[in-house]
């Protein structure tokens, strides 16, 4: 096994994360969660990684099949060796491209992604990482424009931004028919900044709801609303 690589053990699956690639985040957890409320059908899940978001949705919606995107090649590698120990490895599939590159005959009903966000930022020294965390590989606009061109007219989509990425992410929807029907900020404790926001969409101008999602209470206990969205995957949340 890699140096600094180690294993993330859910209740169903289990995942080799970091080296290549980032480790799997709290906040990339929490996301997985709540998109995979809102998957179904043929999925997309764009910058895959070591496979989180994929192997969530799947596992939460037995009739969704998920095709996952990595440009990084050794990264792609991983979430194959991943996805190969995966019960629901029949209906995962990794494609190793960029996005830009990507091109499929049929639409995707739900499109997720955890995208880079970095921009005006010192380079990471490791290439996959520099892949995963910089938006010079998948900037705000280019992601927008690949929702647009592999959406279904009936799909949904979800990202996870920090809040000043996420507008500039607005702003290319705006030009595109695309539109944000939901948004959760995700916060570490009840009065804590703004950590990310997961982001849900539509091509339907719908009506915006938003509300706050803090992570632990500000006793620093996992909340309620956290420990009932990561119940069927984490461990140490009983069933």
């Amino acid at each position: 096994m890699a140096e600094n690589r180690s294993t993330f053990e859910f209740k169903q699956f289990s995942l080799d994360h970091g080296n290549p690639g980032l480790k799997i985040s709290t906040e990339a957890c929490l996301f997985g969660a709540w998109a995979s409320l809102h998957a179904g059908g043929l999925c997309l899940d764009i910058g895959t990684g070591c496979g989180l978001l994929a192997s969530m949705m799947a596992q939460a919606n037995t009739e969704c099949s998920v095709k996952a995107l990595e440009i990084h090649p050794e990264v792609a590698i991983l979430a194959s060796e991943n996805f190969e120990q995966n019960p629901f490895k029949d209906r995962l599939q990794v494609i190793q491209s960029d996005i830009s590159a990507y091109h499929s005959e049929v639409k995707f009903d739900f499109i997720c992604s955890n995208p880079p966000f970095f921009t005006n930022h010192l380079p990471a020294t490791d290439p996959a990482r520099h892949m995963a965390i910089h938006a010079d590989h998948l900037s705000p606009a280019d992601l927008a424009n690949s929702i647009d061109r592999l959406l279904a007219a009936e799909g949904e989509f979800a990202v996870l931004y920090p809040a000043d990425v996420l507008a500039l992410f607005e702003q290319s929807l705006e030009n595109l028919g695309l539109y944000i029907n939901e948004k959760v900020n995700v916060l570490s404790k009840p009065d804590s900044p703004v950590l990310r926001v997961m982001a849900r969409g539509s091509r339907k101008e719908e009506l915006n709801e938003e509300h706050s999602l803090p992570i632990k209470t500000e006793q620093g206990d996992y909340s309620t609303e956290f420990i009932e969205l990561l119940r069927p995957y984490y461990i140490i949340f009983p069933s």
